[in-house]
């Protein structure tokens, strides 16, 4: 052994760690050319569908029907171009929280639009607790019953007058 330098131990651990280093720069090179990579890609396939990106700001007028297939509601545009809509929100949605006054809303060429700053707006707002249906009553269990019995008596009745017509009309062909 020398008691001048590091012993054989040492450099192989100096060595790996040297390795793993040079390893995660790799992979960080590597995550960097694929982003480029995917990016020129997007680009290519855009032009070759003769598709243009449309960009736009927090005040761009954007129909309902496009509103909500943005990530601000919960929806996702893919890179292939496939849409996914909000799943809490609907067309039908915003349009009783505009008709009510909670979202703002204009009318541009016979459609209505909202833009991202007014939908950012009305979440912050508190918009998931709007509903445009009104709440119905719960059922008690004497609603239930008596409605359950009156589908029961339907249905019979329902049953004998088809029984009925079937029989008439098996009289009438022997006569």
């Amino acid at each position: 052994m020398n008691d001048d330098g590091p012993d054989d131990l040492e450099l192989s651990r100096r060595m790996l760690a040297d390795l793993e280093e040079m390893n995660a720069e790799f992979h960080v090179g590597i995550d960097q050319v694929l982003t480029k990579l995917h990016a020129a890609e997007d680009g290519l396939k855009v032009e070759a569908m003769g598709m243009v990106p449309r960009t736009f700001g927090d005040d761009t007028p954007l129909k309902l029907r496009d509103a909500i297939y943005l990530p601000i509601l919960g929806g996702e545009v893919l890179r292939n171009g496939a849409r996914t809509p909000s799943p809490t929100f609907k067309v039908s949605s915003l349009e009783g929280a505009i008709k009510s006054g909670h979202l703002e809303g204009r009318i541009i060429r016979g459609k209505m639009t909202v833009t991202v700053k007014g939908l950012r707006d009305w979440l912050e707002r508190g918009a998931p607790s709007f509903t445009s249906t009104p709440d119905r009553p719960p059922q008690t269990p004497a609603v239930r019953e008596n409605r359950r019995q009156e589908r029961k008596v339907a249905s019979k009745e329902n049953a004998m007058s088809m029984l009925n017509d079937l029989l008439g009309k098996a009289r009438d062909k022997k006569k």
